[in-house]
């Protein structure tokens, strides 16, 4: 039988060791994070570090999620990162979160943590050293990988970007703040649902708030669970989750059943939608107990609403010779922009294997044609990653499976089946084969 899976702040998960990272580095950081200034709810703080436990991951690697959205679920940025973790869409499908027009479980609070302790431990397990992991989680695994190889082993005598060497001592500033932060606060549980379920009937059947329900739960871009699958995770408060799982199983997945005391007006309220587009949907009329009525499709604007509006972006793979002012000349606009779109100073020093994300030149819209590429060097020179076609990877220093299936959106499994490697080994200079997705 499906049963509730979770609830904040369980005691069911014995404790993670803490992090390693030195207390001096949070005396570096350019910003100085207070517990008294945490910006987060308490249950979904509970709600987090549970998780967090239960994937054997520190509790104040929360402080990521400090950092990066200011524990705000629906937060997006320009270049396309989403959710409280502020995932990219080809990172998080790597990570096994689905994401299409349904659903986008970068904005599930849940699936997002699951996700992103995954990838810790991923990264502290090639590099046992949480500074490492944290500036890898920022910058990559292969530059980082890159720098221990120039010289150095830790954090602090190793080359990395400018962004990176700010970013470990602001998180070591968080995770110290964040361990002092003491909030009271409700629970929250985590239950499965059945597939195509509209979550609007959950809030309907059981009193809870369908602002609350919908805020808990913005993954689901259209206010109901995937066709696909046979169950799905929400988040519900504790005090009603044996309530919602038990609803959930009984009832219409996609209708609503008229009870006694019933009115147009009642229902459209408590569906969220209203009551002029309720009653168009079902022109019978009067209402009478035990008859289904049809839902109108969701009127919330979903939380991606305002990435679809965002300008798209392509990614660069810098190369020898590279220099920032010949990069943004490529694309016909300033240095300055340039760094102002990857968080840098247009001062700062740029490696072959960086990455930077780069406009393209007149979008407005990730609708425009993949085509609409920037005049920049020869494909010899670099790499672009525009969708479709065949790309043909030279492996530089740094570069591992894990960092190509993210720069090019594809999985490693594919990689390996496309140039017929036996492991996960590469050899420099070796040209590989990739398809982008």
């Amino acid at each position: 039988m499906v049963l509730p899976v979770l609830q904040g702040g369980a005691t069911g998960c014995s404790e993670v060791p803490s992090t390693d990272i030195p207390a001096s580095l949070a005396a570096s950081s350019d910003i100085r994070y207070r517990p008294e200034r945490f910006p987060g709810r308490g249950d979904i703080k509970d709600l987090v570090e549970q998780i967090l436990r239960s994937e054997g991951v520190p509790r104040e690697i929360a402080a990521l999620v400090w950092i990066e959205s200011d524990f705000t679920v629906g937060c997006y940025s320009r270049v396309g990162a989403a959710g409280p973790w502020q995932l990219m869409p080809t990172t998080g499908r790597e990570l096994g979160l689905k994401i299409n027009d349904f659903i986008d479980e970068r904005y599930s609070w849940v699936a997002s943590t699951r996700a992103a302790a995954r990838y810790l431990t991923h990264l502290h397990n090639i590099f046992d050293d949480w500074s490492l992991t944290i500036a890898a989680y920022n910058c990559g695994p292969g530059r980082v990988q890159a720098g221990l190889r120039q010289g150095g082993s830790t954090f602090g005598e190793i080359e990395l970007p400018g962004e990176t060497d700010a970013f470990v001592p602001r998180f070591a500033s968080a995770a110290e703040a964040y361990v002092q932060v003491e909030l009271e606060s409700e629970k929250l549980a985590v239950v499965w649902v059945p597939a195509g379920f509209d979550l609007r009937l959950l809030a309907a059947e059981t009193d809870l708030d369908i602002d609350m329900l919908m805020d808990l739960n913005r993954s689901y871009l259209l206010e109901k669970t995937p066709a696909e699958g046979e169950a799905w995770e929400i988040v519900v408060p504790v005090e009603y989750a044996g309530e919602a799982f038990n609803t959930a199983w009984a009832i219409d997945p996609a209708r609503y059943l008229v009870k006694e005391g019933d009115s147009w007006s009642l229902i459209a309220s408590a569906l969220g939608v209203s009551l002029e587009v309720l009653m168009g949907l079902n022109p019978a009329g009067s209402l009478q107990p035990g008859m289904s009525i049809d839902i109108p499709e969701s009127q919330r604007q979903p939380v991606n609403a305002g990435y679809i509006e965002n300008p798209q972006f392509i990614r660069y793979t810098v190369r020898m010779g590279d220099t920032l002012s010949e990069i943004a000349a490529g694309v016909g606009v300033s240095s300055s922009e340039v760094a102002a779109w990857n968080e840098m100073s247009p001062g700062d020093t740029i490696y072959p294997g960086d990455v930077l994300l780069l406009r393209r030149s007149g979008s407005s819209s990730v609708q425009e044609s993949t085509e609409s590429i920037p005049a920049l060097p020869a494909d010899d020179e670099i790499d672009i990653v525009s969708g479709g076609g065949r790309i043909e990877h030279t492996v530089v220093e740094g570069d591992t499976l894990w960092d190509l299936a993210m720069r090019y959106g594809v999985s490693i499994e594919q990689i390996m089946y496309l140039n017929s490697l036996e492991n996960n080994i590469l050899s420099l200079g070796n040209v590989l084969v990739i398809i982008p997705e």
